[in-house]
């Protein structure tokens, strides 16, 4: 992905495994919403590993750190599979942003850099899912132009969950013919 001028979008790789630890550390307000609880040692890991939803292989997956531009600090982490769950359909895992980093328009910056990086590389829509309880996910994705699709309950963590699949479809680049 193409760096931007508020944030840098690099490949994680293992050696950034406590950093993303120490970053779902900071967010827990994420993992007791989302999860039931607070974040645990085994889910740093498991970023790395987890397909895009339950029972599913990471095919595609693309995991990137997301940093500041004068800065090597991890303040959020961007998890994506290429063309699942069908060609020409990117799902985004996870956005997560270091509380101090939220709210300023990053989130943002960074979703939109990646649609238009999909876009380019053949992605015509984006998808992702948000548990209900999420509001402010929910909120930020909706701002975003992303639809609801469909519903469902499922447990995930502690918690029995609605889990909400959103869309967002990707404008063509000019000049290319759909």
């Amino acid at each position: 992905m193409r760096a931007e001028s508020r944030f840098r979008l690099c490949p994680l790789r293992a050696e950034d495994g406590a950093a993303v630890a120490r970053l779902f550390d900071a967010s827990t307000d994420y993992f007791e919403v989302v999860l039931g609880r607070r974040p645990r040692s085994g889910d740093a890991q498991a970023l790395y590993t987890d397909g895009p939803e339950d029972g599913r292989p990471p095919d595609g997956k693309m995991l990137f750190g997301i940093r500041l531009p004068d800065d090597e600090a991890l303040v959020g982490v961007l998890d994506v599979f290429a063309h699942y769950p069908e060609p020409g359909t990117w799902y985004i895992g996870l956005v997560l942003l270091d509380p101090t980093a939220r709210t300023r328009g990053l989130g943002r910056a960074v979703v939109e850099s990646f649609a238009r990086d999909a876009r380019s590389h053949g992605a015509s829509e984006l998808q992702i899912n948000v548990v209900e309880q999420n509001s402010a996910a929910l909120s930020f994705w909706t701002r975003l132009g992303f639809t609801e699709m469909r519903r469902w309950r499922q447990h995930y963590g502690e918690r029995e969950s609605t889990f909400i699949r959103m869309r967002r479809q990707l404008e063509p680049r000019p000049g290319q013919i759909e």
